[in-house]
C-alpha cells in the first residue's frame, strides 16, 4: 500500500499518493512561477484546487493518484 501525503492549496486539504506527491508539487510550483507576473498566485492556486477536485469527483475517489496527477498535467500544461 502506498503511503500517503497531505498538501494544501487555496485553503483546500487532499491526499495525495506518496509516488506521485513530488510529480504534482512540482507541476504546480512550475504553474506559480510562470503565472506570478500575470495572475496573483491565489487565484491560480484557487483554479488548481478545484481542478484537483475535479480530478478527485470524475474518479471517485478521496486519494490524488498518480493517473489523477497525469490527467491533471494535461488539463493545465497550457498554464505553464
Amino acid at each position: 500500500m502506498n503511503g500517503q501525503h497531505k498538501i494544501t492549496l487555496s485553503g483546500v486539504v487532499f491526499y495525495v499518493e506518496e509516488e506521485c506527491r513530488k510529480l504534482l508539487t512540482d507541476h504546480l510550483n512550475i504553474i506559480n512561477r510562470s503565472n506570478s507576473a500575470v495572475k496573483s498566485e491565489e487565484m491560480v492556486d484557487e483554479k488548481m484546487a478545484e481542478m484537483l477536485l475535479d480530478e478527485l469527483k470524475e474518479e471517485g475517489k478521496e486519494v490524488i493518484t498518480q493517473s489523477a496527477v497525469k490527467h491533471f498535467i494535461e488539463r493545465t500544461r497550457y498554464l505553464r
